[in-house]
């Protein structure tokens, strides 16, 4: 039986009042009392977005524009990208299966397609902009987060072995900078006695560079309309991958290379005429290739994952003043360490990107490293290559390499303001803090 409900002190109306439903701890409210619920609850909400929105105007004043020269210019070249790494490799020949890269696990289409056009904007400090770029930025890491944590297969050809540190993990600058990324010497064994020592050049991968300004170009689909050339163009060191094209491209990538970090398919197989193609030529290279986790240098040499050496000196007897190393196979797996060290989940064990190992290399000669179109910006259009049409977002965010663990890093290490991210598709990584590490 419903308890009679109160008499009020006037009339005895009970319009207004709830009815309470003896034993159960149910209110029950008429259509009078929920509108007003509802109109107390829509402001509520409305106070809260505008909170979130000032606290995020701040933060956003707080981090500085990687473009900030150029938002009171009148040029309209400044204004965003997209993003992609580069692909694992098909499947050209029957025999290189049981070592070659996989292709693409994801399908060529995928359920993250949206409306980019909502998150789109050019006026950085306007409510509207960055609530666009906040909703944008929360669906780009969500997506991360959401590949980082997929469960995967990829067996054991690098016979990985790793163990999680008991102390505390530096911040990812410092952890990233002690992986020592590096090429190799002649002066270190076995190349003191073997042939390939003979080829190593024995001038400095980046010459007398030091604090300088760098940029990692990726190769991403992206890049396309995003006219970023002349700012790529500015910094002291431009970083480029594999057989990514500048011809032709200039308005939106840029014309000047410093370096081509380059992986060991690109140097052995005829389809990239590495010693016959004019963009190997008058640049820095830096090829890498894996090995296994823990192989020394002697047993890489004698089983490489690809066969680089040949090609390489071959292209140095034809070059002898080119400035073409090797990285270290030893420091790539250290890179991919100090990525495990710094993620809290499993990630792939697979060699970390060219875009990864060029990251390492580079923390060492530059005052800050902007990194283009590496985390997904507002252009992302879900091709794999500017210089491609080939449709796949496991470009973009990973398929066999530990892309998405990698991106989220570079994430962390971000000093840019979330526009520079996300709608100019600019990373910054500032190195002053190199010192304390």
């Amino acid at each position: 039986m419903p308890v009679q409900p109160h008499k009020t002190a006037n009339n005895g109306d009970h319009s207004e009042q709830p009815r309470h439903w003896a034993g159960l701890g149910v209110v029950i409210y008429n259509t009078q009392q929920i509108k007003i619920i509802k109109g107390n609850m829509k402001v509520f909400i409305e106070l809260f977005i505008i909170a979130i929105l000032s606290a995020t105007v701040v933060l956003a004043r707080e981090r500085r524009s990687v473009f900030y020269v150029k938002h009171n210019s009148t040029e309209k070249s400044q204004k965003s990208v997209s993003s992609s790494d580069e692909k694992p490799t098909l499947w050209l020949k029957d025999h290189d299966a049981p070592r070659i890269r996989p292709h693409f696990s994801l399908t060529k289409t995928s359920n993250f397609l949206f409306d980019l056009n909502r998150y789109r904007c050019s006026e950085p400090v306007t409510p509207d902009c960055i609530n666009r770029t906040v909703l944008f930025r929360a669906k780009i890491i969500g997506e991360l987060r959401k590949r980082l944590k997929e469960p995967f297969t990829d067996g054991d050809h690098y016979q990985v072995r790793y163990g999680r540190p008991l102390d505390p993990v530096a911040s990812p600058v410092c952890r990233t900078m002690r992986a020592n990324v590096r090429v190799l010497s002649w002066k270190e064994p076995p190349f003191t006695w073997n042939e390939i020592g003979s080829y190593l050049p024995t001038s400095p991968l980046f010459g007398d560079v030091t604090n300088g300004s760098c940029v990692i170009v990726a190769s991403a689909g992206s890049l396309k309309r995003s006219q970023l050339g002349s700012f790529i163009d500015e910094h002291d060191i431009v970083m480029r991958f594999n057989h990514a094209p500048t011809e032709g491209y200039e308005p939106d990538v840029g014309s000047k290379t410093t370096i081509r970090v380059v992986n060991s398919q690109v140097v052995t197989k005829p389809e990239y005429q590495l010693l016959t193609a004019p963009l190997f030529r008058n640049v820095t290279i830096a090829a890498w290739d894996p090995g296994k986790f823990d192989q020394t240098l002697a047993e890489w040499l004698a089983t490489p994952d690809f066969n680089l050496f040949d090609n390489f000196k071959k292209f140095r007897s034809s070059h002898p003043q080119s400035n073409f190393h090797i990285i270290d196979p030893r420091s790539i797996w250290r890179a991919w360490t100090a990525l495990q060290d710094l993620t809290d989940v499993p990630i792939r064990k697979n060699p970390p990107t060219s875009g990864f190992i060029g990251l390492g290399l580079l923390l060492p000669v530059c005052r800050y490293i902007d990194v283009v179109e590496y985390i997904p910006s507002t252009r992302m259009n879900g091709l794999c290559h500017y210089y491609d049409d080939e449709l796949n977002l496991g470009c973009t965010f990973g398929a066999w390499h530990p892309l998405a663990a990698e991106k989220l890093l570079v994430f962390r290490m971000n000093s840019a303001d979330d526009y520079s991210v996300f709608q100019q598709g600019t990373v910054r990584i500032r190195t002053d803090q190199l010192e304390r590490c």
